[in-house]
């Protein structure tokens, strides 16, 4: 079971609500009880990477979930952007807050593995969303209801173009957090904020420059004068699989995991969403994309991009 180790900057703490709650402002701070103590019954539904990302079901209308704390982004901020600029459907946050875990032996939240290396672990007790992945729902659809549902979704994707800066950047101004390696290589470690394609080319080829290959450096410098306009960057969600998207009586009733959202280039959604092969299951994504404002350079660029990226790997 886990448990609360040291508080980063939290003084006080308050009582966990026994249901939920209507909507209030996030308390950036723990529970005085851990929801794991206070609901012992709670019901483990998710957990990857080794136990370092778990969800439970504390059988109340709430969950309670943790995974690894990453440059000081809070997912209620994403949250409370989105609810004041948009109408998409997102949870309701109601305790967000940050523990410093590991040492000797670790919290048993999995995050340190007995290293004796701190790490910082967030943790999320928010609404649980009635509905189903759209991986179950849109295998019980008709034509009509297929339709319907992909015009509710192309529209929340429509609404979040609106949200722009001029900088591609994380929602709390700072570096952009790319840890599905969507914009940048792995390797890159300079994440902005970028304010111009030139700053942006620059990180997105660090270690591609670093290449001795004469051939692969002629290829940047020809591709560098293929490279799309980016900003305005818009909001961009960065990990729209169909388990984040919630459906219930046909409807689309919540966007969920919204940690990795930031401000990417505006091309950004549309190349990491088309589907690159033409299978059944991919079915929602092929209609998705039709109703997309398309960047057909973009994913050409990309794909060039990547390519080097995986030609670079096998010769480092």
């Amino acid at each position: 079971m886990t448990t609360i180790s040291k508080q980063v900057s939290h003084p006080q703490s308050h009582i966990m609500p026994l249901a939920a709650l209507d909507l209030v402002p996030t308390k950036r701070i723990p529970p005085v009880v851990h929801p794991l103590t206070l609901f012992p019954k709670a019901r483990l539904i998710y957990h990857c990477d080794n136990g370092i990302r778990q969800i439970y079901d504390l059988g109340n209308g709430l969950l309670y979930k943790f995974r690894p704390h990453r440059l000081a982004v809070y997912e209620s901020d994403i949250h409370a952007l989105i609810k004041r600029t948009t109408t998409i459907p997102v949870p309701d946050i109601y305790y967000e807050w940050v523990t410093v875990e590991g040492g000797h032996g670790g919290d048993g939240c999995g995050t340190s593995g007995g290293s004796g290396v701190a790490e910082y672990v967030h943790h999320m007790v928010m609404e649980k969303i009635e509905g189903e992945p759209l991986t179950v729902a849109w295998k019980h659809l008709d034509k009509m209801g297929k339709e319907n549902l992909v015009l509710q979704f192309t529209n929340c994707l429509n609404e979040l173009r609106t949200i722009t800066s001029p900088s591609i950047r994380s929602v709390n101004g700072g570096p952009l957090y790319d840890e599905l390696g969507a914009l940048f290589d792995r390797k890159n470690t300079s994440q902005g904020p970028f304010t111009d394609n030139e700053s942006l080319w620059l990180a997105m080829t660090s270690h591609l420059r670093d290449n001795p290959s004469s051939g692969l450096q002629q290829i940047l410098i020809e591709l560098s004068l293929l490279m799309p306009q980016s900003f305005p960057a818009v909001l961009t969600h960065s990990d729209l699989h169909q388990g984040n998207i919630l459906v219930r009586n046909g409807r689309m009733a919540a966007i969920i995991d919204w940690e990795g959202a930031g401000f990417f280039p505006s091309w950004m959604e549309y190349v990491q969403y088309h589907p690159i092969v033409d299978a059944p299951e991919l079915e929602f994504e092929h209609m998705v994309v039709k109703s997309m404002q398309a960047y057909p350079i973009a994913r050409e660029f990309m794909a060039v991009i990547d390519g080097l990226r995986a030609l670079d790997a096998e010769t480092a």
